[in-house]
Formats: C-alpha cells, structure tokens, sequence
C-alpha cells in the first residue's frame, strides 16, 4: 500500500470512530432523553451508611445540602418510633418470601403474609410521613423549593417511564 492511500484509509476508519461515537450519543439521548443537570449525587450525598436512626438517602438528597443538618436533627426525634416499624417491615417481607418457597406451597399463608407485610408497611409509612411534616416544618422557603424542585423531577422520572 503507498503511503497515500494508508493515509486515506486512516482518515476513513477515523471518520467512521466519529460518526459512530455521535450516532451512539444521539441513540442514548434518543433511548434516555431526560438527563438532570449536575451530579446526581454531591459530595455529601454518596450513598454511606449512615447508621440506624438516619433519614433515608432520597429524602436527603430531596431537601439538600442546605437543608440536611436540620433533617438529621428532626429525623433523629422520629428514629426510635420509624426504626423498629423498619425492622418489623424487614422480617415481614422475609416471612412473606419463606412462605412462598415452602413446599407444599400454603396458598393461605402466602395471603395471610402478605396481608401482614401491608399493614406493617402502612404502620411504617405514617410514621414516615410524621416525621417528614416534621421535617418540612422546620425547613426555610428555599429548602422547601429544593425540595418541590427534586420531587419534580422524580416525579418527571417516574412519569415518563410509565408513558413509555
């Protein structure tokens, strides 16, 4: 091969690793066209374990950085009421996970722990939502609007992926 035409066969293959690599940018935004601006997660917002007793992960990034002293602060006051619904919640989903792998299968038993799972996980929720009026009690208008700003777009989310 002369060097001319190695040359154009390089520019060739190197045209076509560009047209590839935007085609395959504008298929993903095709496939996912909603993409929230930032990180979706700040520096303080890595997904650490947190211990018993911490609000859960998405109600920390909903209210944000500003907002997150004052959530642990209210949030601790509701753990020894929330923690042990969660426990119970916990035990519950792993009787209702034996029953159905029991054999012979109990068909009545898989109801009746179900049944079960559903009033722990209504017990645990009102709770929950408890302590989130807490919460939003002791937030600023901005921190309220941060929030309402990441429910939103959560909502967005969910929304458009029903739709889809």
């Amino acid at each position: 091969m002369t060097s001319r035409l190695r040359l154009m066969a390089l520019v060739l293959f190197g045209s076509l690793a560009v047209n590839l690599f935007l085609g395959g940018l504008m298929v993903g935004r095709w496939l996912e066209p909603y993409h929230p601006s930032g990180p979706p997660h700040g520096p303080r917002f890595e997904r650490e374990d947190r211990g018993p007793g911490a609000p859960p992960f998405w109600l920390r990034r909903a209210i944000g950085p500003d907002g997150a002293e004052t959530l642990d602060e209210v949030w601790r006051k509701h753990a020894p009421e929330i923690e042990p619904l969660r426990d119970e919640l916990r035990r519950s989903r792993g009787a209702v996970i034996d029953t159905l792998e029991a054999e012979p299968f109990d068909s009545q038993a898989y109801a009746a722990a179900l049944s079960d799972m559903q009033a722990r996980t209504g017990r645990l929720f009102e709770a929950i939502h408890g302590a989130m009026v807490d919460v939003v009690e002791h937030l600023t208008p901005e921190q309220r609007r941060q929030m309402v700003e990441q429910s939103r777009e959560w909502q967005h989310r969910h929304q458009r992926s029903k739709d889809d």
